[in-house]
């Protein structure tokens, strides 16, 4: 049977603390403000032998102002619906309250196996801070502490105490193929949870028109036409200057990060406003990172109406993406409606060709070959009387642990006579003879050093020539050395 534990209970409790203890890895934004998280976040988690879903959630009963009380609540019944377990958190430190009771009601009529951990019990002084919450009525109430890491093995163990031995794993001639991590990422209000809902057919991302609806980097599983995809919902980037708030710098930190642990990053353009500022800014983490994009112009059935219907605007407006990003001439650019589900079908598809090409290999002849006929159709510039000269081309294998994307190692004669010109001339040349379709291009330079031209000198010093024996005939030579001296 397959278990899924669901962590659920009133705000600012440590709920979200108590998820990444429990999962092992810090997944959900921690801060200390009620009604910090409000999507459900969902990892696999394991326990020794025991593998099952771990399910995080907004807070019960918060008085949010900004009316995503409902939404959050709705969250938490999905999650306590799909839940064989409940981790109820209550603070040891504040002891019981209304609310709490009027949650320990609510998981009452869920008939699940209900297990209270008492947080915030930090040390000795406050183990018995704990005894209150028995009237409850649950299993049992265990005294932790996510900030310090105490009493989580007592209560795994209550968990796992009635699930049945796991059968041992059967060894698999191949590994399981690891989804593609898929980040949307753009500013705030341009639709990234409302396309992720589209995709999945399904509300699974809390949508509403107020800017900084998400606030953690939620991971979203899903599967299309047998290839596995993670979608990283993100939240939206404000400019730096405008972000006062303590969480939103937060929120912002965790956008980044999703930046560089995803294969491919997906920059959300609002077509109403089109590219500005922050745009290229987000677009400029993108580049940094080496990350393989492709930019999508979200609301264009709303640009449309306002403007000439046709071909010839998305051509016009395509050009203007491409001049105001051409830092990411690499990303192909799509025109699509979240709301309607326009050209959905057709991000998918790119996100398929995209991953494919970033495992691109290249064959050494066709490489050295592009590159040669590139060199001789348009020469280096000079650079301090000398020219820039490619020797050899190969493509390097991805170090363990980076981004795998195409890397070429150049063998030249001056890595520092190239021109950022030219190293996007080759760039451009290599794209027309190949498919890098959304993938950045790495080069690698290996010149030649002049300690190892030093070296070669002195090794030709120090060999002397032999000394021919004179011919017969031949005057003998003279020794000056043996001159008298004046």
């Amino acid at each position: 049977m397959d278990h899924t534990v669901a962590i659920v209970g009133r705000p600012n409790v440590g709920k979200s603390a108590l998820f990444n203890c429990l999962a092992g890895r810090d997944i959900s934004l921690v801060f200390d403000r009620p009604g910090t998280t409000r999507d459900r976040m969902v990892t696999s988690a394991r326990w020794d032998k025991h593998r099952f879903t771990l399910i995080d959630t907004g807070g019960i009963g918060i008085d949010d102002r900004e009316g995503f009380g409902d939404a959050i609540a709705h969250e938490v019944e999905l999650a306590l619906a799909a839940a064989t377990e409940i981790i109820f958190v209550v603070d040891a430190r504040e002891g019981l309250t209304p609310l709490d009771q009027d949650v320990a009601r609510l998981l009452r009529k869920s008939h699940r196996p209900v297990f209270v951990a008492a947080n915030k019990v930090d040390g000795e002084k406050q183990a018995n801070l704990d005894g209150e919450f028995q009237r409850l009525g649950f299993q049992g109430v265990y005294p932790v502490s996510a900030a310090h890491r105490r009493g989580l093995e007592q209560l795994r163990s209550a968990i796992v105490k009635n699930w049945k031995e796991p059968e041992e794993e059967a060894e698999q001639t191949e590994r399981p193929k690891r989804p593609t991590r898929l980040a949307i990422v753009g500013r705030p209000n341009v639709g990234k949870s409302s396309l992720i809902n589209t995709l999945m057919a399904e509300p699974r991302a809390i949508v509403s028109p107020v800017a900084g609806t998400t606030r953690d980097a939620v991971d979203i599983a899903y599967t299309w036409r047998g290839e596995p995809f993670l979608f990283i919902d993100t939240a939206g980037m404000r400019q730096e200057r405008r972000v006062q708030d303590q969480l939103e710098r937060a929120m912002t930190g965790r956008t980044a990060h999703a930046i560089n642990r995803a294969d491919v990053c997906i920059l959300i353009v609002d077509a109403m406003t089109g590219v500005t500022m922050q745009d290229k800014k987000i677009a400029g983490l993108i580049q940094e990172a080496h990350a393989p994009c492709m930019i999508v112009v979200n609301k264009w059935d709303l640009a449309r109406e306002q403007g000439d219907a046709g071909k010839t605007k998305e051509r016009e407006y395509y050009e203007q993406v491409q001049q105001d990003m051409f830092f990411l001439s690499y990303a192909p650019v799509l025109f699509l409606s979240a709301k309607t589900g326009e050209r959905v079908e057709g991000l998918l598809k790119t996100c398929a060709t995209i991953a494919k090409n970033r495992t691109f290999r290249f064959q050494t002849g066709p490489l050295n070959r592009v590159i040669s006929r590139a060199m001789e159709k348009y020469a280096p510039p000079l650079v301090n009387g000398r020219r820039f000269k490619v020797l050899y081309a190969a493509q390097q294998a991805a170090k363990e642990g980076s981004r795998e994307i195409p890397t070429l190692l150049l063998f030249v004669n001056a890595p520092a006579l190239l021109t950022p010109a030219y190293e996007r001339y080759l760039d451009l040349q290599l794209r027309e003879a190949f498919d890098l379709r959304g993938c950045p291009l790495r080069f690698i330079m290996r010149g030649r050093t002049t300690q190892s031209r030093e070296q070669t000198r002195s090794q030709i010093k120090t060999v002397q020539p032999k000394r021919r024996a004179p011919k017969k005939g031949a005057a003998p030579k003279r020794d000056f050395s043996k001159r008298p001296q004046k």
